[in-house]
């Protein structure tokens, strides 16, 4: 009985594994320098996924950097305010529409449902420089 229940747990442990739905890709990548106009980020996960939460804010450069900051997720900067008409929809792909933005740095902080009902989450910065 032990063994069935051993072996069972085993089997189903790598599937689980599976289930969860990371962020395949981004537009913008993370960390990327654009010199263009930014309308709209794009968010594309390994399978399908529901935003759940997205939060958006204008950093300083002294923020981005700061070790501190980052592992106790110091956000002092500027909101970005967005809309949310892109989240709760199931899917692959998302198109998160933006307002105009100031050059400058920003961080975009992102909670989604995977199909399996785990969440995950996560974490997209870029600059925004003058062409």
């Amino acid at each position: 009985m032990f063994k069935n229940c051993f072996l069972a747990i085993l089997l189903l442990l790598p599937m689980t594994a599976i289930a969860h739905s990371p962020l395949a890709s981004s537009s913008p990548q993370n960390g990327e320098k654009l010199y263009m106009p930014l309308a709209e980020i794009i968010m594309v996960f390994k399978s399908p996924a529901k935003l759940i939460k997205v939060d958006m804010e204008k950093t300083s450069d002294k923020q981005r950097k700061s070790l501190l900051g980052g592992l106790f997720g110091n956000h002092d900067g500027e909101p970005v305010l967005l809309g949310t008409s892109f989240l709760l929809k199931l899917g692959k792909r998302h198109v998160i529409p933006l307002p105009t933005l100031e050059i400058g740095n920003y961080t975009v902080s992102w909670r989604a449902l995977g199909e399996d009902g785990h969440v995950i989450k996560g974490e997209l910065t870029f600059t925004t420089a003058g062409g």
